[in-house]
């Protein structure tokens, strides 16, 4: 009994001994520690070791690696759909040096026991700190925006618009959107990746699959259905309520129920138009005196396709009338751009490669009246910038617009009604927004900066027409950019108000050269 007991005395001393000696040797090396400002062994941020480094040295090996990191291209991907990004074009942020101070505080920040501990615990454990990212949101937006805009697989919600005494209805198609959450995550992953020394530069995009709801016919009669109603103008107060044409179906909903059962995917259902006796055209111009906004863009009249195209758009829109509160629909009011509808085949860009496509150069008309909108003074309601920079307008400016998905809307935020007038004649689209000026008016004016430019690709195909070594331009490519766009309010040459309209993305376009060498 007494050995065993003189055996665990022995014990519990060696056990106290030894914990002194720790005790000693944790103190002594705090105070060493809290003498040295370099980061405490056994630290690392993001699977990189800063041991033994100084703040500032610590500091300039992440931001080499963050600015290195920053101009490298990305690619993202989808089938053979490919769009490139950079990080500086997210104006993606690092908290760099508050990680870094974190590193250097460790076991210096609290009482000596506390960083006794620390300092132990992470000598038998280690310590592994993370980075932390910020973006534009609004770029990041701008950028997953245009993803899918050539996608053959992309979702297409219904939809349908009034073309004179018929109904026509788009069926939607199931397809893919990009999970822009799972996207996000995606990009963070490959940057912890390339901090780390990975060579990664491709992104599969994460997408999920939707399919559209059935096409509710009672719903559609409800928001088409109108009674006729006279055009009126009251002289003393400017106040025009433009005419309404009664609109109904021509046959009942079962009878349209059955023809939405045929195996197409555009549907025609006759309507019933009755017109008032007074129409806003009889009311003449003294309802719409004054330009209250206008804008031009220039266009090739000598591609007869194109100019066909941008001259059916502007002819729809031509004598939209607007009461204060109504919104414009560039859809709605156009309707889809078909071979049907009289619109042609004309370049458009596709995956960065230019294609023939009908409706080409719609956008050049959308873009136009967004701008004079804005010179109106209008409130803007939905716009997409394009995937890719367009020559007709300046970046940052333009609006682009695709049947089933992506729409330019606006809002007569005005006081009195407004009408557009949209011509294009001899290479000129001019669109205008005529109505009555109120008491206050204001200039506005537009501008755009291009804060940076992203390079463009060069893709090399394989020509078995062409001898070995020569080589043709099929695409000239062109460098994408980021940009911002203002509107600035004046009053009497004084600026009243600036504000950002828009921070955009746009995607360089690939250069594609066909050669006689072999790829």
């Amino acid at each position: 009994m007494r050995r065993e007991q003189k055996k665990n005395g022995k014990f519990i001393y060696a056990i106290v001994i030894i914990l002194i000696i720790l005790g000693v040797f944790s103190t002594i090396f705090a105070l060493i520690s809290a003498t040295n400002s370099n980061i405490i062994n056994k630290v690392s941020i993001n699977n990189i070791d800063i041991s033994g480094l100084s703040k500032t040295e610590a500091e300039e090996k992440f931001q080499k690696i963050i600015k290195d990191m920053m101009e490298e291209q990305i690619t993202l991907k989808h089938g053979e759909h490919e769009k490139i990004v950079t990080l500086k074009q997210m104006e993606l942020e690092v908290d760099v040096a508050d990680k870094v101070y974190e590193a250097c505080t460790l076991g210096r920040n609290s009482n000596i026991i506390a960083n006794n501990y620390k300092i132990l615990k992470i000598m038998i454990y280690g310590e592994k700190l993370d980075l932390n990212f910020k973006f534009n949101n609004d770029i990041l937006q701008s950028i997953y925006n245009n993803l899918d805009d050539e996608w053959e697989d992309k979702f297409l919600d219904n939809s349908y618009y009034i073309d004179e005494d018929k109904l026509e209805i788009t069926k939607g198609k199931a397809g893919v959107l990009v999970n822009k959450e799972e996207l996000q995550k995606e990009i963070e992953k490959l940057i912890r990746e390339k901090i780390e020394g990975k060579k990664i530069n491709e992104l599969e995009i994460p997408t999920i699959t939707k399919s559209p709801d059935e096409v509710n016919l009672e719903k559609i009669r409800n928001e088409i259905y109108k009674e006729p109603k006279n055009a009126t103008y009251d002289e003393k107060t400017s106040t025009l309520s433009p005419h309404t044409n009664g609109i109904d179906f021509a046959i009942t909903i079962e009878e349209a129920k059955e023809k939405l059962k045929e195996n197409s995917e555009e549907y025609e259902i006759p309507l019933k138009i009755a017109k008032p006796e007074v129409t806003t055209e009889k009311l003449g111009e003294e309802a719409f005196p004054d330009i209250l906004g206008s804008f031009s863009t220039r266009y090739d009249a000598s591609n007869k396709n194109r100019s066909k195209n941008i001259e059916l758009a502007a002819e729809a829109i031509d004598g939209t009338v607007l009461i204060p509160g109504e919104r414009f629909s560039f859809n709605g009011v156009v309707g889809p751009r078909t071979k049907a509808k009289g619109y042609m085949l004309a370049g458009a860009y596709s995956a960065g490669e230019l294609v023939e496509s009908y409706g080409g150069g719609v956008c050049q008309v959308s873009s136009t009246i967004y701008n004079t909108a804005l010179y109106a003074n209008l409130e803007i309601v939905e716009r997409y910038n394009h995937s890719a920079v367009v020559s007709y307008v300046k970046p940052g400016l333009d609006a682009t617009v695709s049947y089933g998905s992506r729409d330019f809307k606006f809002k007569n935020s005005r006081n009195y009604a407004i009408k557009l007038k949209a011509e294009a004649k001899n290479g000129i689209l001019k669109i205008e927004v005529l109505g009555i000026k109120e008491k206050e008016e204001f200039e506005i004016e537009l501008t755009s900066e291009v804060t940076d430019t992203i390079l463009c690709k060069t893709k090399y195909i394989h020509d078995s027409s062409l001898a070995p070594g020569q080589e043709v331009v099929k695409t000239a490519g062109a460098n994408g950019a980021k940009s911002i766009a203002y509107k600035i309010v004046k009053k009497n040459n004084k600026i009243i108000s600036k504000t950002v309209l828009s921070t955009d993305s746009y995607n360089p376009m690939t250069k594609v050269i066909q050669t006689g060498s072999k790829v």
